[in-house]
């Protein structure tokens, strides 16, 4: 009998066309539902949740089982009335009232507390497809806290309207005409209304009648929204218009049809009045920070921006927007971000300023300038620190000239140097040349007068040979004292080069590989043959004699190059036009820092005593400067040393090909 009712029920449900099942669970009030014959056929979770009663145990229950959870036995409850109004006399309602089709009761139970249980209860009939009445529903609602709620709010409604009519904002109820209903707007002095004006008043009175058609809009985003905030502008009563930030919401019925708007308003003209006040202040102060040439910057405890004038989005070559919340460590190197990140500890720990320090950051672009800073520690307004801010100033410029003038003071330096000691070799050069001719002379005239299988004849012939050998040096401490004149012309170097490396393939030891390179185009510089073989001996003896111990490859290459505005800007003294370059390279034991800086240095050697005057490299420094030429050095301990020189081409030259 009972699944025969239970598939009466199912059968029933079909006919409405929905889903029972998901129309209870999403229903948030406890709800069960009937058919005509009064057996369950459908009972939800929150009906379980508040009956303790599941659904399983419930569903195709008839005689009024629905009624025990809440009576203790079996009665007719509101949903009954749907089918039998009569039933409505069953029992007392604390209120009860039909709407259309819909009943609506309040009830009061006994609890096991013997405290009230107030229940809202609603129920409606269910309709098949054609119209017919087939089942009802029923939803409960506890309303305990709410009937609670209601006699407190009773109790301290003198003690609600206190303060109501004293609170500092404004608090209004007003109707969808904008009417009021209730407000304490009169409790306010200085808008100058009474009660009985703003009985007869409504919003729109309130507002200058230039705001007045915004009302429609206010109540269209309220009736859309539920809620709306915002400014309003209201007069009060002597004509003075003030600024009111208003939050407003939407009061509906338990139809959720809505009846009127409650909302509070707070006079925020003097606030208003400060703000626009201090915007200007800030305006006026980020207008002298962005017309200064330095970059003012504000950045938070982490190195973040926080606060910037233009000027360093265009030393950085980057938009506001990049540069807002990104950290200083972005445009600097390790070695720059450590010595930024010393500096803000050091002001941090210290609360005093640092001025004037020097580092390098990184553009956007990836070029690199030098910039002048001066840091202090940021505070806020408890006196705590909150970050840091500084001047930036570009000194690019400055430290090239600054590099420009050490490299130029240097220079003069080595000048004043090398003709110091011209100075000195010219005030002896020609006595000790006087010395060095009596000693031939007399040398020759020994010599001939020895036998010729003799000792004394093979010793004379040494005095003699040390003797030339010395006037050659005087000749090349001469040459510093410019005490020689060279006879210069165009000479073809590769011609030179050839010749000096058959002389030197004779004479270095076989351990040392000569690899040559030499372009066989027009090789024509102006310049002395003895001033071009002495760059090529000289850069060659220092090569090998590094690769000495161990051997090695010693290369030399010669290539004609032309420089023009872009790529002489490492070569300052060069102009633009042809030029031989020549390199020779060695893989020996290398340079130090102390080598590279004095190496060019007259009489400077690390060779052994006897092995070198320590005038080789200097003369060749000497003649490349003479013929207007450069010469740089790379070298690096156990890598090898590389010269390469810079030699202004003859003007009469041709870029024929030439056999050598």
């Amino acid at each position: 009998m009972g699944q025969d009712v239970m598939r009466a029920g199912e059968q029933s449900v079909q006919k409405t066309e929905v889903r029972i099942d998901q129309l209870f669970d999403l229903q948030p009030d406890p709800t069960f539902a009937i058919d005509r014959s009064g057996i369950v056929f459908g009972w939800n979770t929150a009906m379980e949740e508040l009956t303790g009663v599941k659904a399983n145990d419930m569903i195709g229950k008839g005689n009024y089982e629905y009624a025990l959870p809440f009576y203790g036995s079996r009665r007719p409850m509101l949903i009954d009335s749907i089918f039998d109004p009569a039933k409505k006399g069953d029992f007392a309602y604390d209120r009860l009232m039909q709407i259309g089709d819909t009943l609506y009761a309040e009830i009061t139970l006994e609890r096991e507390d013997k405290r009230g249980l107030f229940l809202g209860v609603k129920a409606r009939p269910i309709y098949s497809s054609q119209g017919k009445i087939i089942g009802a529903i029923e939803s409960i609602r506890d309303i305990t806290d709410f009937k609670m709620t209601e006699e407190a709010l009773r109790l301290s409604e003198e003690k609600y309207r206190n303060i109501f009519e004293n609170v500092s904002d404004f608090l209004y109820v007003h109707d969808l005409e904008g009417n009021f209903i209730q407000t304490n707007i009169a409790s306010k002095e200085d808008t100058g209304y009474t009660e009985e004006d703003l009985a007869t008043m409504t919003i729109m009175d309130l507002m200058p009648e230039r705001y007045r058609d915004f009302f429609d809009l206010y109540m269209q985003r309220l009736l859309e929204n539920g809620r709306d905030e915002g400014l309003i502008s209201i007069l009060t009563k002597g004509g003075l218009e003030r600024v009111i930030e208003y939050k407003n919401i939407l009061i509906s019925n338990h139809e959720d049809n809505p009846i009127c708007v409650q909302g509070s308003g707070r006079d925020i003209t003097e606030r208003l009045r400060v703000e626009k006040a201090l915007k200007l202040s800030n305006e006026k102060y980020q207008n002298i920070l962005d017309n200064i040439e330095e970059a003012y910057f504000e950045v938070d405890l982490s190195g973040r921006f926080t606060f910037f004038n233009q000027m360093v989005g265009k030393t950085l070559g980057c938009s506001d927007e990049e540069l807002m919340g990104m950290s200083y460590r972005t445009y600097v190197d390790k070695a720059n971000a450590k010595k930024v990140f010393e500096v803000f500890h050091e002001v941090f720990v210290t609360k005093k300023p640092i001025k004037a320090f020097d580092w390098e950051l990184k553009k956007k672009d990836g070029s690199v300038m030098s910039v002048e800073a001066s840091v202090s520690l940021l505070k806020d307004a408890k006196g705590e620190p909150m970050g840091f801010q500084g001047i930036v100033r570009d000194i690019t410029e400055r430290k090239h000239a600054e590099r420009e003038r050490d490299r130029y003071e240097l220079r003069l330096a080595q000048a004043q140097k090398m003709e110091a000691i011209g100075t000195l070799a010219g005030g002896i050069a020609h006595d000790f040349n006087n010395m060095l001719s009596a000693i031939l002379g007399y040398g020759e005239l020994v010599k001939s007068e020895t036998p010729l299988e003799s000792r004394a004849h093979s010793y004379c012939d040494q005095v003699l040979n040390a003797a030339l050998r010395a006037r050659e040096l005087v000749q090349q401490i001469l040459s510093f004292g410019r005490m020689y004149k060279a006879q210069r012309e165009p000479v073809q170097v590769h011609l030179i080069i050839n010749e000096a490396l058959k002389l030197l393939g004779a004479t270095i030891p076989t351990s040392i590989e000569i690899r040559s390179s030499i372009e066989k185009v027009s090789t024509e510089v102006f310049a002395d043959p003895t001033e071009i073989h002495q760059i090529i001996m000289n850069l060659c003896t220092n090569a090998y004699q590094a690769m000495e111990e161990a051997g090695g490859i010693l290369s030399i290459e010669l290539t004609r190059m032309t420089l023009d505005e872009l790529t002489r800007k490492s070569f300052t003294d060069l102009g633009s036009g042809p030029y031989l370059r020549l390199r020779v390279r060695d893989t020996g034991c290398g340079m130090d820092e102390h080598v590279r800086k004095h190496i060019f240095d007259p009489f400077f050697t690390t060779k052994a005593p006897g092995k070198g005057t320590g005038l080789g490299l200097a003369t060749v420094h000497r003649i490349v400067k003479d013929l207007k030429g450069e010469l740089s050095l790379e070298s690096e301990p156990g890598k090898g040393t590389t010269f390469t020189i810079y030699l202004p081409c003859s003007k009469k030259g041709t870029e024929e090909k030439i056999a050598c």
